[in-house]
């Protein structure tokens, strides 16, 4: 990292919460070229939001429950992690959606996996962490998402 910078946010674990997350990320983004940060940020944030949402939604949080961010600015990516205290989220349950079905909800994680380079996922100490990482060297155009599907 170039400079001081606001790595961590903590934030109780409800809806009401989430709206700390676009200000801290954009605090965070302010450490890369203004370009950069302009094409990533509006994306990093839609998908550590919706993170957060599913672990508000689904992981049966505590009550005082806190979730915890951290950011990484390294030369190659940014790198978001999320924890919290929640019950277990399993890969092998999650629900993707099927096209030309309609469906209400279950499009959380669809949309993070083609917002973000990497998600990845993995349960540590009875908690939950969760990392989002978006390259910041990559050839111009879409992000491929081949690591999408892949949980640490």
């Amino acid at each position: 990292m170039t400079r001081e910078m606001p790595t961590d946010l903590v934030i109780v674990g409800n809806s009401l919460s989430v709206r700390k997350i676009g200000p801290w990320l954009s605090e965070v983004l302010e450490a890369l070229p203004t370009e950069e940060r302009k094409a990533m940020v509006s994306g990093l944030e839609l998908a550590v939001h919706e993170v957060a949402m599913n672990i508000i939604d689904h992981a049966q949080l505590p009550p005082s429950a806190v979730i915890r961010f951290s950011a990484d600015i390294t030369a190659v990516a940014v790198e978001v992690t999320v924890s919290d205290p929640g019950e277990s989220f399993e890969p092998e349950d999650e629900r993707v959606p099927i096209a030309g079905v309609p469906q209400e909800r279950g499009y959380g994680l669809l949309l993070v996996r083609k917002l973000v380079d990497h998600l990845g996922y993995c349960r540590v100490d009875g908690g939950n962490r969760w990392t989002l990482r978006v390259n910041r060297t990559r050839p111009t155009g879409h992000r491929t998402g081949e690591a999408g599907r892949q949980h640490d």
